[in-house]
């Protein structure tokens, strides 16, 4: 497809108002499209993770808005050219208006919303890294960290389960730096995928303030699955019931709990600590 330039010059044309009213979950579900925000996250969502022995989220953009106006650096006009879509440039006043964020730097893909559904067929490829399972994550912003933490960790899938928030939010995408799209991450049912992990030969550990053993004491060089539950709820009865143990974080203050997102960096890091010996 040849790329298309367009010049909107008007807050009232449509186009604007479309692609703004993206940023309501009601808006994406409807138009089965969502939108990426940045210049760092929209590259992420081109090339994805072509090592991942699990396929990243597809991303088909079908078009892109701009701003020269607002960009930060001197690589944009590069990333717009290797598009092959309809490219809207727009003055910085009416960018402002569709940006999801307070510094705009001048790009926004609009994005087909991809199947979420986790594609068992693949998950026997998997290595011996970490799987992490989010139970009824509620934060837009603590769910793209922990994302952005997870990838870092050589965690090589995310699941989400039960989730009470979109993984398409513009804070997903844009808390997560764009890892969303490099990392497998997709949304399953709780007993399944406990399930399916333990037909596989995972230890399934639940990280709750409740566990019974701490979290550092275990063997997490083994085959490992880690589940976290939301942040006001904690996991499932459930969650504890199906898991094999129950993990503790020892909390020596007046605090009975750490952020979900803290949470997970300490206990994704500790399996690098021991993978790494």
């Amino acid at each position: 497809m040849k790329q298309q330039r367009f010049t909107i010059t008007s807050f009232s044309n449509p186009k604007v108002k479309w692609v703004s009213g993206l940023k309501e979950k009601r808006n994406r579900d409807e138009e089965k499209k969502f939108f990426i925000e940045g210049y760092r996250e929209i590259k992420k969502a081109i090339t994805g993770n072509q090592k991942s022995p699990i396929p990243c989220l597809p991303v088909q953009i079908t078009s892109v808005f701009i701003s020269p106006e607002c960009f930060l650096g001197e690589n944009e006009e590069e990333l717009i050219s290797s598009l092959r879509c309809p490219i809207y440039e727009l003055p910085r006043k009416i960018f402002e208006k569709i940006s999801y964020r307070d510094r705009p730097d001048g790009l926004i893909a609009v994005a087909e919303t991809p199947d979420v559904n986790v594609p068992w067929k693949n998950i026997q490829k998997i290595e011996t890294n970490p799987i992490l399972i989010i139970e009824g994550v509620e934060k837009p912003g603590n769910l793209g960290t922990i994302l952005r933490t997870a990838e870092g960790a050589g965690v090589r899938l995310v699941i989400v389960t039960d989730p009470r928030i979109d993984l398409f939010n513009p804070n997903v995408v844009r808390a997560s730096t764009g890892t969303i799209f490099t990392l497998p991450v997709y949304i399953g049912d709780l007993e399944q995928v406990l399930t399916e992990f333990k037909n596989l030969g995972y230890k399934r550990y639940a990280v709750t303030p409740e566990g019974k053993t701490l979290y550092s004491s275990v063997d997490m060089k083994e085959k490992s699955v880690f589940l976290f539950g939301s942040e006001q709820y904690g996991l499932s009865p459930l969650a504890k019931e199906l898991s094999d143990t129950t993990l503790f974080l020892p909390m020596l203050g007046e605090a009975d709990s750490l952020n979900l997102a803290m949470s997970c960096g300490i206990v994704l890091y500790e399996s690098i600590r021991q993978r790494s010996k």
